[in-house]
């Protein structure tokens, strides 16, 4: 025998969703209809119903209510879920640095609600972290003159290799005293720290400077999983970059070398020729006539002189 259970369709996100406001409703409904009848029986007959099945709408509800906020919650996250699915394909398949920079950035803006965002990472050369890119809600780059935030917050997320979540800045206790936060009146604040084989190689950094409580902590095991991701995809895009630089160099060598070796064919080529015998017997021949016509030259000039 078929379990009925195991016959009904799956539904998606957006069907329970759809399927919870439609219960939520019907229930609002209800209460409305119990509301009328309990009137309508105090007002005929002076009546009222009982109190057990006022309390059971009253809790059918409270359980409504509750489903509609959770199933809301549940739409979110499948949508931060399916979203970071397909940029984390999309950053895995690119090799541009920039291109896969821009991508992270504009993917964290958009799952967290952020206005602007940055992304630092560690330079090898100077042994310091430096900003790569900085975008805003409007996937532009922002210039130089609009790069506001706090590097106090973002190293310290770097040298706790922890992520850091504030909702409020200013009122946070962990951030007083911080000049960047007071003088900029920052608010909502994150730091997700990069890491890859265990070495924080830089930071994700986004804020939102009108709006508190942007930031939950509910998001934050999808930032973690994408920031590996994304960790994963510079570096990537980085040994790539190398290998091209590295090919490019090679190339420039091999072309050098190959002009050198024609040089040396061609200085061999001409010792292979002047080496040869007839050669010889030429070039005795020339001086020869160099020679006659030298003494020719000069017997004509003392016959002159008498």
């Amino acid at each position: 025998m078929t379990d009925q259970a195991t016959d009904q369709p799956n539904l998606d996100a957006s069907e329970l969703q759809a399927a919870v406001t439609r219960l939520t409703g019907s229930i609002a409904r209800m209460d409305e209809l119990v509301d009328q009848l309990s009137r309508w029986l105090k007002k005929t007959y002076e009546a009222q119903l009982s109190p057990e099945m006022l309390s059971l709408v009253r809790e059918m509800r409270r359980d409504a209510q509750v489903i509609s906020r959770s199933s809301a919650q549940d739409a979110i996250r499948m949508h931060q879920l399916e979203e970071l699915v397909r940029t984390s394909a999309l950053i895995t398949s690119s090799l541009e640095p920039e291109q896969v920079l821009e991508e992270v950035m504009d993917t964290v803006i958009h799952l967290t609600n952020a206005e602007r965002g940055y992304l630092m990472l560690h330079d090898d050369q100077s042994d310091t972290f430096a900003i790569r890119t900085s975008r805003n809600r409007g996937r532009r780059t922002l210039s130089d003159d609009d790069v506001i935030f706090s590097r106090s917050i973002a190293h310290a997320a770097i040298d706790q290799a922890q992520p850091i979540i504030t909702s409020n800045a200013q009122s946070d206790p962990r951030f007083q005293g911080m000049q960047s936060v007071s003088v900029n009146n920052l608010r909502s604040i994150m730091a997700i720290p990069l890491l890859l084989r265990g070495e924080v190689i830089g930071v994700l950094y986004a804020d939102n400077p009108i709006t508190q409580g942007v930031f939950t902590n509910e998001i934050m095991p999808v930032l973690l999983a994408f920031a590996g991701q994304a960790a994963i995809a510079i570096d990537n895009a980085r040994r790539f970059s190398q290998v091209k630089a590295d090919l490019h160099r090679a190339e420039q060598e091999v072309m050098e070398l190959r002009i050198q070796i024609d040089e040396r064919k061609k200085d061999q080529a001409v010792r292979e020729i002047t080496e040869t015998e007839y050669f010889q017997e030429l070039e005795t021949l020339a001086r020869n006539l160099r020679r006659k016509a030298g003494r020719t030259t000069t017997k004509t000039d003392d016959g002159d002189e008498d």
